[in-house]
């Protein structure tokens, strides 16, 4: 695992946008780092929040924006990024917790686009920057998994069939177990072929 940055910031109307250091490369990467954003900015439990992963937006950060990106490989970004935003939403909620209590006296219940738009009236920071730099320990990144696969050859043609192809893997505790399994199945698209050309395979 790698360091990582994130920043999320509130926008006026309740609306959140957050950049992270990891590229969205089709593997579900942005998926998975607006379900932490909604899930750690409701910890300041307040109405409307059950709503905000639709308020939720990520966008593609450049290097002015997040000066130390570092670059997205390995299948540890998304853990990395997901923890930087975490780290930035604790510190958004921090500020936000005196807010809310004293709306929460005056008021009985206070509403997320309400709490915002106060704290934007009072000058309350909405925008929080962090740095994941993982431990030592967290370094070591351990996959395991088997695959196994059943492929015809014509002996003829050089065609090559991929009849049936089966892996398990262990990814421990999965943040988005659909967009995990959508990773692992990826064999259809599989360059496994003879002299350069692709494989076919045989849905059953």
């Amino acid at each position: 695992m790698r360091a990582t940055p994130g920043k999320v910031s509130i926008l006026k109307d309740g609306s959140v946008v957050v950049e992270v250091g990891g590229i969205e490369l089709g593997q579900g990467l942005w998926t998975k780092v607006k379900q932490m954003t909604a899930f750690a900015l409701s910890a300041i439990q307040c109405h409307g929040t059950d709503e905000l992963l639709e308020k939720v937006r990520v966008i593609q950060s450049d290097s002015l924006s997040l000066i130390q990106g570092g670059f997205t490989a390995g299948s540890t970004t998304s853990e990395t990024s997901c923890e930087a935003v975490r780290l930035c939403c604790n510190i958004l909620v921090e500020r936000l917790a005196p807010l809310k209590q004293k709306l929460q006296e005056q008021m009985g219940s206070v509403v997320w686009d309400s709490l915002i738009l106060q704290a934007h009236l009072q000058a309350v920071n909405l925008s929080a920057s962090s740095y994941f730099v993982p431990d030592f320990t967290s370094m070591e990144y351990l996959n395991y998994g088997a695959a196994v696969s059943e492929v015809e050859v014509n002996l003829l043609t050089g065609e090559t069939t991929i009849l049936r192809a089966d892996l398990i893997y262990d990814c421990g505790q999965s943040m988005n177990p659909a967009v995990d399994l959508g990773q692992t199945i990826t064999v259809k698209g599989s360059p496994f072929g003879k002299n350069g050309e692709a494989a076919r395979l045989v849905d059953t």
